[in-house]
C-alpha cells in the first residue's frame, strides 16, 4: 500500500440524483464536525504510518508508534515441558524493570497452563516479543494475552491456540449431532450450530447455552438443518480473546500496540479484541482462524472503546463464527438528572472518567449538547454511575451519551483477505476511515457495513469514510427484515423498540460524508450497495454483475417498525426487486447522494 493514497481534492456540492432531501438536520451536521474533528494523529518517531484523502479531500493520517529497544536488554528462551508460563512471566519482569528490551522466544511449543490470562503484558513499555514458529497452547480458554498499561509494544511471529478447540466439527443426523471427532461430554452446554457455505443455516443458542443430550440431541432441536448436513458447533460463549488488550478501570491508557504476522489458530471468544485502550493499534501480516480445524468462535477482531489510529493491513480473516472486523465505539445509557448538573449512565460499555467530554443524544441519536465530566461516583451493583458535569447542561431529553476521547476514529483496513466464515466482511461504525483493496468470499452475510446501532449500543456512526478498490464475490443474505440489504450496505438505527422487537431505521441521515467507488461486486445473494439514513454520499464506478441469487423479497417489503415509512418505501423497494441495478437509495432518509449506476 502507498503512503499517500490519492483520492479527489474535493468533492464539492452533491446534487441529489435519486432522493427528495430530508429536512435539514443541523443536529446531524454538528455531531458530524465534532466526530471528524482532529483527524491528524498527534503521534511523531519511528513506527507504521499510513495516509490518505478522506471523502471530503482532506488528509487523514494512522501512526503506531513502534518500540525503542535499542541498547536494552535482550532475553532468549527455549520452550520446557510442562507450564512455560512462570517463565515468560519472569523474563517480562526483567524487562518491565530495565524500562524495555526484547524477549526471544525460541521456534517449538510452549504450554502455558494458568490463565486465564494464559499470560498478562501489565505496563509494558517499548517491549519487543520476537517469536518467530513459537507456538503458545493456553490451557484454559479465556483470555491467552491480555495487554493493559503497555505504550509500544509489539508481537512478532507468534501463533497462539488453546489445548481444547473450542470450535468443533459434527453432521446433523437423525435431528442429532454426530460428531467427527471426540464428542463433548453429555451435558456440556451448546451455544451456536451453524452449517457451511453461504445459505447454511445457524441455530443461536443464548448466553446459557442448552445441554449436549446423551444420544447428541440438543434442546430445541435441529429441525432447521437437512438430513446429514455437516456443522460446526461451539462449546463456547465469548470467552475472552487470544489477545486482548483492556486498561482497567475506565480510562484508555494503553496505545501503540503492533501486531506483526501474529496467527491465532482458534479462540472461544474472539480473535484479537480491543476492549478499552487508547490510539495506536496495528494489525499487520496476520493470520486469523483457518488451519484445518482450528476456528475463532466469534469476532476475529473487534474493538469495542479505543481511541483511534486503527490501522489493519495484509492480513487473513478466515473461518470466524461472526464478524471478521468490527471497527466499533460505545453508546452509553444516560439520563440528564434534574437542574443539568448530573447525570445517570449505564451499561457496560459506560467507560467514563473526570476530564472525559461526552457528546449527549435523545432518542433518535440526534445531538442535543456536550458536557465535561468533572467527578464521577462509582458504579452501583446495576451497573450505574452518577457523573457531575463542570457546568450544567441544558440538553433536554438525553437517551444517549459518547466519550469523545473513544470515537475509535482515523482507521485504514487495507490489502486483507475475508473469507469462509459464519460472518459479516467488516463493520465500519466510526469517523475518518479507509476499507481498501480487501478481498471477501463465502461469506455468510454481507461483506461492508457502514452504520450505527443504538439497538446494539454501538458505533459513531460512519462519516468521512472511502470505500474504494475492494473485490466482493460469493456473499450471502442478511435477513432482518424492513431492510434492503446489499454486499455494501450503509444503515443507521434506533433501539430496539418496535413490534416483536425489531430496530426502526432512523428517520434521517446517521452518517455522513461517504465515498464508494471502484469497488468489483459479482455473485451475491442480495443487492450491490443499498444506502439509507446518510447525506453527503459519491457512488462511483462500481461495477455490480450476477447480484439478487437470494433477494430475500418478502423479508425486505415487510417492516414491521414503522407501518407508514413502510408504505412510503413500497413503491421504491418493489421497483428494486422488479429489475434494478443492484444500487439501492432509500427515498425517505438519504440527502444529497449522486449515485452513478452506469455500470
Amino acid at each position: 500500500m502507498s503512503n499517500a493514497l490519492r483520492f479527489p481534492a474535493a468533492l464539492g456540492v452533491l446534487i441529489a440524483t435519486c432522493c427528495a432531501p430530508v429536512p435539514s438536520q443541523s443536529a446531524t451536521a454538528d455531531w458530524s464536525a465534532l466526530a471528524t474533528a482532529a483527524r491528524q494523529s498527534p503521534a511523531s518517531g519511528d513506527g507504521l504510518r499510513r495516509s490518505w484523502n478522506g471523502a471530503d479531500g482532506r488528509p487523514v493520517t494512522v501512526a503506531v508508534l513502534a518500540p525503542n529497544v535499542e541498547g536494552r536488554p535482550v532475553i532468549a528462551l527455549d520452550p520446557a515441558a510442562g507450564d512455560n508460563g512462570p517463565a515468560i512471566a519472569a523474563a517480562l519482569a526483567r524487562l518491565r524493570a530495565a524500562g524495555g528490551g526484547t524477549l526471544r522466544l525460541a521456534p517449538g511449543t510452549w504450554s502455558i497452563a494458568g490463565g486465564p490470562p494464559g499470560l498478562a503484558l501489565d505496563g509494558l513499555s517499548d517491549v519487543l516479543i520476537d517469536g518467530p514458529g513459537a507456538q503458545l497452547v493456553f490451557g484454559q480458554w479465556g483470555d491467552g494475552i491480555l495487554i493493559s498499561r503497555a505504550a509500544r509494544l509489539k508481537l512478532r511471529g507468534l501463533s497462539l491456540g488453546y489445548a481444547r478447540p473450542p470450535v468443533v466439527k459434527a453432521r446433523v443426523s437423525g435431528g442429532r449431532l454426530a460428531f467427527t471427532g471426540p464428542a463433548p461430554d453429555a451435558g456440556a452446554p451448546i451455544y451456536q450450530v451453524a452449517g457451511p457455505g453461504t445459505a447454511g443455516t445457524r441455530t443461536l443458542l443464548g448466553r446459557q447455552g442448552r445441554p449436549l443430550g446423551a444420544n447428541g440431541t440438543v434442546g430445541g432441536g435441529l429441525g432447521d438443518f437437512a438430513p446429514d448436513a455437516p456443522v460446526r458447533v461451539n462449546l463456547s460463549w465469548y470467552k475472552g480473546g487470544a489477545i486482548r488488550i483492556a486498561d482497567p478501570g475506565d480510562k484508555p491508557v494503553s496505545h501503540d500496540i503492533t501486531l506483526d504476522h501474529v496467527t491465532i489458530r482458534d479462540s472461544a471468544g474472539g480473535g484479537i479484541v480491543a476492549d478499552l485502550m487508547g490510539r495506536g493499534l496495528a494489525i499487520v501480516g496476520a493470520k486469523l482462524g483457518g488451519d484445518g480445524d482450528s476456528a475463532i468462535a466469534y469476532d476475529a477482531f473487534h474493538v469495542t472503546a479505543a481511541g483511534g489510529d486503527i490501522l489493519v493491513e495484509d492480513s487473513d480473516f478466515i473461518g470466524s463464527g461472526d464478524d471478521a472486523i468490527n471497527i466499533a465505539s460505545p453508546i452509553i445509557d444516560a439520563t440528564l438528572d434534574a437542574g443539568g448538573r448530573t447525570a445517570t449512565l449505564s451499561g457496560v460499555s459506560a467507560r467514563v472518567y473526570p476530564g472525559a467530554r461526552l457528546a449527549l443524544f435523545d432518542a433518535g441519536l440526534q445531538l442535543l449538547g456536550t458536557a465535561e465530566v468533572a467527578s464521577r461516583a462509582p458504579r452501583d451493583p446495576a451497573g450505574r454511575m452518577q457523573v457531575t458535569f463542570t457546568a450544567p447542561v441544558g440538553a433536554g431529553a438525553v437517551r444517549y451519551a459518547r466519550n469523545m476521547d473513544l470515537l475509535s476514529q482515523r482507521y485504514a483496513i487495507v490489502g486483507n483477505r475475508m473469507a469462509d466464515c459464519v460472518c459479516h466482511g467488516v463493520l465500519a461504525q466510526t469517523p475518518n476511515g479507509l476499507i481498501q483493496d480487501n478481498q471477501f468470499s463465502g461469506l455468510r452475510y454481507n461483506a461492508i457495513r457502514l452504520l450505527t446501532s443504538a439497538a446494539w449500543k454501538e458505533g459513531t456512526g460512519a462519516y468521512n469514510v472511502v470505500v474504494a478498490g475492494n473485490r466482493i464475490a460469493d456473499t450471502g443474505q442478511d435477513t432482518r427484515p424492513g431492510r434492503v440489504w446489499a454486499a455494501i450496505t450503509v444503515f443507521g438505527e434506533l433501539a430496539s423498540n418496535g413490534p416483536g422487537g425489531q430496530a426502526p431505521l432512523a428517520p434521517g441521515p446517521l452518517n455522513a460524508g461517504l465515498l464508494i467507488r471502484d469497488n468489483q461486486i459479482d455473485g451475491v445473494d442480495q443487492g450491490c450497495i443499498a444506502v439509507s439514513n446518510a447525506a453527503d454520499v459519491v457512488l462511483k464506478d462500481n461495477s455490480c454483475a450476477r447480484f439478487g441469487r437470494q433477494p430475500g423479497t418478502m423479508r425486505m417489503l415487510a417492516d414491521r417498525a414503522n407501518l407508514s415509512t413502510s408504505l412510503a418505501r413500497l413503491p421504491a423497494k418493489s421497483a428494486y426487486v422488479a429489475g434494478g441495478s443492484g444500487v439501492w437509495i432509500d427515498p425517505g432518509s438519504t440527502t444529497r447522494v449522486n449515485a452513478d449506476t452506469s455500470r
